[in-house]
């Protein structure tokens, strides 16, 4: 397993911002090749340092769950394969971790196989969201995911794709993954 880390330590410029609005338009499902049953992802609270409102750590959960689903489908789970175009892979990162993730395209995302495969199926989705909040409003997040698929095609692959996600709250553009930790490797 290939791992990529960068700090998890919050910039201390993160501003305390809103929480921001769900996000009406997001699935509540996702992955899955045509009439496959899909997967919803298993979305939690885990750990809160510092003070944060029962209605706000809704909120919060569904907005970080809306960015990670879009990441998760955009890179590995949907899109029609084979492919080998992932330009729009990285959804809801910074520039820098944009940047960051396209040098890193085979794990941070299906480019190395896309070209292999005819399609892929999402097994189980989970994350756990970790938070840190000032003043009672939510700062800095460490999204745990777990996302486990299926290939079809020349390369018939059981996938996990597991890490953290480094997020920060940015006033003009909601939440934003700053940096990541992820690994891939074959599911047993």
């Amino acid at each position: 397993m290939l791992t990529l880390a960068l700090s998890p330590v919050f910039a201390a410029t993160a501003c305390s911002g809103d929480d921001g609005p769900a996000d009406p338009g997001s699935p509540a499902t996702s992955g899955g090749a045509h009439g496959v049953e899909e997967v919803a992802t298993k979305a939690t609270i885990g750990k809160v340092t510092g003070r944060l409102a029962p209605a706000r750590r809704k909120t919060l959960r569904a907005n970080v769950k809306t960015l990670v689903d879009h990441y998760l489908d955009a890179a590995y789970v949907s899109g029609d394969y084979p492919r080998s175009e992932f330009a729009d892979a990285f959804p809801g990162f910074t520039k820098g971790a944009e940047s960051d993730a396209r040098k890193d395209r085979s794990l941070m995302s299906n480019a190395a196989i896309g070209q292999h495969i005819d399609g892929v199926e999402a097994r189980h989705r989970r994350l756990r969201i970790d938070v840190l909040a000032v003043r009672k409003k939510a700062v800095g997040v460490t999204a745990r995911f777990v996302l486990d698929f299926d290939t079809s095609g020349e390369r018939k692959l059981s996938e996990r794709v597991k890490g953290l996600l480094y997020m920060t709250w940015q006033h003009h553009g909601g939440w934003k993954v700053f940096g990541y930790d992820v690994s891939r490797g074959v599911r047993r």
